[in-house]
């Protein structure tokens, strides 16, 4: 569930947000978003100050404000945060949601589209291919991208194995029926139809029965 506790001051172009009759430091942690009530961006919190200070990850954009605030703190272990009934700004944070589900699905296509030989070591690697072409070299959890610079290989980011890939897209399945429920609940009227997400355009989708 968010923490909505008290009320909380933002000032443009400050990352220190104020607080009244907040308790912050019990209550929130370096990591959790935090969003004011009407506006519809979300920011992450670099540190808790005190109970009734926190500062950003960046500076405030929208305009002086003071009023009802939440700070959300429940995530997947991927960095999804999880919606809970009675949330505010929850279109706000079901765009975040989507888009590091978008995140995780970009780092599965760039893992497929290198067409890129897999080999035990990089000497192996480095022996295998040209100047320029690329190979992968497997870890425990991750495979490392090298591309073969003049005879030495220059690592190119490393990207998950297919164990790691598959529990990620199991996240994203359970992550799916989770948003549905809570969209469900905060629209009752759309009871008689169908919703699904729409991962492309960061939506979900109603089909009428």
């Amino acid at each position: 569930m968010q923490y909505r506790t008290g009320t909380a001051t933002v000032v443009q172009g400050s990352p220190v947000v104020s607080g009244i009759g907040t308790a912050w430091l019990d209550n929130v942690k370096s990591g959790d978003s935090f969003v004011m009530a009407g506006v519809g961006r979300v920011y992450d919190v670099a540190s808790v100050d005190g109970n009734e200070q926190i500062t950003l990850t960046a500076p405030y954009q929208g305009a002086d404000r003071t009023g009802e605030y939440a700070i959300q703190r429940d995530f997947t272990t991927d960095g999804i945060p999880e919606m809970s009934q009675g949330d505010i700004e929850t279109a706000a944070i079901f765009t975040r949601a989507m888009r590091k589900i978008q995140a995780l699905l970009g780092r599965a296509g760039a893992v497929a589209g290198t067409g890129a030989g897999v080999y035990a070591d990089t000497a192996a690697g480095l022996a295998a291919t040209s100047d320029q072409e690329f190979f992968w070299v497997p870890g425990a959890e991750a495979m490392t991208l090298y591309q073969n610079d003049s005879g030495a290989a220059v690592d190119s980011g490393q990207y998950p194995t297919s164990t790691t890939l598959q529990a990620a897209v199991d996240h994203m399945n359970a992550m799916e029926g989770r948003l549905l429920n809570v969209i469900a609940s905060l629209h009752p009227e759309l009871a008689e139809s169908t919703l699904y997400l729409d991962f492309t355009t960061e939506a979900f989708v109603v089909q009428e029965s």
